[in-house]
C-alpha cells in the first residue's frame, strides 16, 4: 500500500470537511456555532501549498467558517536535505504567500521562509519579505538545527527586525532525531537558544505535531522567552490544560496547521476561563505583533 505522511493526509481531508463538519447539529444544550463565534481569532500557524491543491481561497473558506479573522501562512520546502531547499526555491514559495496577501488584504499574515543553510541570501529574503509586508519567519523547518550556528545570524536579523521566529518542534527526546530530516529541532533545542538570545521571539511549532507533548511542555517550562503553537493533529484530552500548567495562558498561542475544526475546539473543550480563551485565540500573538506596529488595533 502507498505511504501518506501527516501533512498530506490532513491536506487532503482537513479542509473539504469544515463546511460538513459545522453543519451537523450540535450536541443537546451546547451551540457549538455560537461558542465559536465568541472569540476573536488569529492563526499563528498555517499554510498554502499550491502543489498540492491547498490554495489561498480554501484556507480563507475555512477561516471564515470558523471566524478566524486572521491566518498567519507560509508555503516550507519540506526537504530531506538541507541544501535542496535553495534560495531561489524559498524566494518562489515566499512570492506566492505574497500574492496570497495581495489577493485577500487583511486577512494573511505572511511567513517568511529562508534555509538558514544559505546565510547570505537567507538574510537578504528576510529584509525583502519584511519590507514587502511579512510579519515574521516560518515556518523553518527541518533544514538546519536551531542549536547550528547557521541559525545565529537568522535570530540576530529577527531580533533587529522585532519579527517572532515560528520553527517546526518535533518529540523532545534527546535521543530521537529523524533520520529522514537531521536537521529537525526537537524540543530540547529551544531552550539553549531562548538562553543564548532571551530578546528573541521565537514559537515553538504544533505541540500538537507527533510525539510526547508531555515531554514538550516539560523541556519549554524553564525557558520563558519560547512560546508555544498549539496546532497539529494530535488532539489528546488534557494536552492544553498540561501546556498551561507547564508554560501558562501567556506563552500559548492559537494555531491549526490544517487542522481547522480540531484546532478551534481543543481550546474550546480545555478548562480555561473565557478570559484565557481570549487571551489564546487572539490578544497573545496580537501582542507579539505589537513590537512591530502589525498588531490589530
Amino acid at each position: 500500500m502507498p505511504t501518506i505522511n501527516r501533512r498530506s493526509f490532513l491536506v487532503s481531508t482537513s479542509l473539504p470537511s469544515v463546511a460538513t463538519a459545522l453543519q451537523r447539529p450540535p450536541a443537546r444544550g451546547y451551540d457549538v456555532l455560537a461558542e465559536i463565534r465568541r472569540y476573536r481569532k488569529m492563526d499563528v500557524h498555517n499554510h498554502i501549498f499550491l502543489d498540492r491543491g491547498v490554495t489561498p481561497s480554501q484556507v480563507i473558506a475555512a477561516a471564515d467558517r470558523l471566524e478566524i479573522q486572521k491566518v498567519a501562512i507560509s508555503m516550507p520546502r519540506t526537504t530531506s536535505k538541507p541544501e535542496s531547499a535553495t534560495p531561489a526555491a524559498c524566494r518562489e514559495a515566499n512570492g506566492f504567500v505574497l500574492q496570497a496577501m495581495k489577493d485577500f488584504p487583511g486577512r494573511f499574515l505572511g511567513q517568511c521562509f529562508v534555509n538558514p543553510y544559505y546565510e547570505r541570501e537567507s538574510l537578504e529574503e528576510i529584509t525583502r519579505c519584511i519590507d514587502s509586508g511579512m510579519v515574521m519567519l516560518g515556518e523553518l523547518y527541518t533544514q538546519v538545527r536551531l542549536t547550528d550556528p547557521r541559525y545565529f545570524p537568522i535570530i540576530e536579523k529577527c531580533i533587529e527586525l522585532k519579527a517572532p521566529l515560528l520553527v517546526h518542534g518535533a518529540d523532545a527526546r534527546k535521543d530521537w532525531r529523524d533520520p529522514e530530516r537531521p536537521g529537525g529541532s526537537t524540543a530540547d533545542d529551544f531552550a539553549p537558544i531562548a538562553a543564548r538570545y532571551p530578546e528573541a521571539v521565537i514559537i515553538y511549532g504544533h505541540i500538537g505535531g507527533g510525539g510526547d507533548w508531555e515531554l514538550v511542555c516539560k523541556a519549554l517550562r524553564d525557558a520563558p522567552s519560547i512560546y508555544a503553537d498549539t496546532s497539529g493533529s494530535v488532539t489528546d484530552e488534557g494536552m492544553i490544560d498540561f501546556a498551561v500548567q507547564c508554560l501558562g495562558v501567556r506563552r500559548l498561542l492559537f494555531a491549526t496547521d490544517l487542522s481547522f475544526e480540531s484546532g478551534v475546539a481543543k481550546i474550546l473543550a480545555a478548562k480555561l476561563t473565557e478570559a484565557e480563551r481570549h487571551q489564546i485565540f487572539f490578544d497573545n500573538f496580537n501582542e507579539i505583533l505589537r513590537k512591530r506596529g502589525n498588531h490589530v488595533h
